[in-house]
């Protein structure tokens, strides 16, 4: 596990896009929050496999979100009803019925009675600490090749080294936002 969180801590990047020269105030619209564009970057290139993710802040308690996905196109879509739709949904009061519950990121991450409206359909809010965003190949995870493996092996092996690193980080004593163990 101590190599999935090396790689974690050494490839990630700023996850929420913000304003200028302040990663502390992240903007988003009616539709959701967008990544930065390294964060959009890295995405681009592993969203169509299987890949697990790590969403955290430096602070002392850690307030991690440990994720996977095997779906192409992954799950941080801003049309989703998953995490960066989910998030804006959350603060605009427009929840809909297949919506995931993150206000506890929102909690965690965010420092709600700063939300703002800038422009027409632009937000911005303050974020606690700065939040970052790691998406990890299935590669490095399992050390095998997902070519040549079946669909069930790979669901298998993605949902196993999730429950591991969540227990990992769990271990370390970090506060882990994934809602089974919040």
């Amino acid at each position: 596990m101590q190599l999935i969180k090396d790689y974690v801590r050494e490839n990630s990047s700023i996850l929420f896009q913000h304003t200028p020269n302040n990663v502390l105030t992240a903007l988003f619209d009616t539709k959701g929050f967008s990544f930065t564009s390294a964060a959009q970057n890295n995405y681009n290139i592993i969203k169509n496999n299987p890949h697990l993710y790590v969403a955290w802040t430096n602070d002392e308690n850690g307030y991690y979100y440990v994720g996977k996905s095997f779906q192409v196109g992954g799950r941080w879509k801003r049309s989703h009803a998953y995490h960066l739709g989910t998030l804006a949904h959350h603060l605009h009061n427009t929840i809909r019925y297949d919506d995931q519950n993150h206000a506890h990121w929102i909690e965690h991450w965010m420092i709600e009675e700063t939300q703002s409206q800038i422009e027409n359909n632009l937000f911005s809010i303050s974020l606690k600490k700065e939040v970052y965003i790691s998406f990890i190949p299935f590669d490095i995870y399992s050390n095998q090749d997902l070519n040549t493996l079946p669909k069930e092996e790979i669901k298998r092996i993605n949902k196993n080294t999730e429950r591991d690193l969540i227990q990992s980080y769990l271990d370390d004593n970090l506060t882990l936002l994934n809602v089974q163990h919040n």
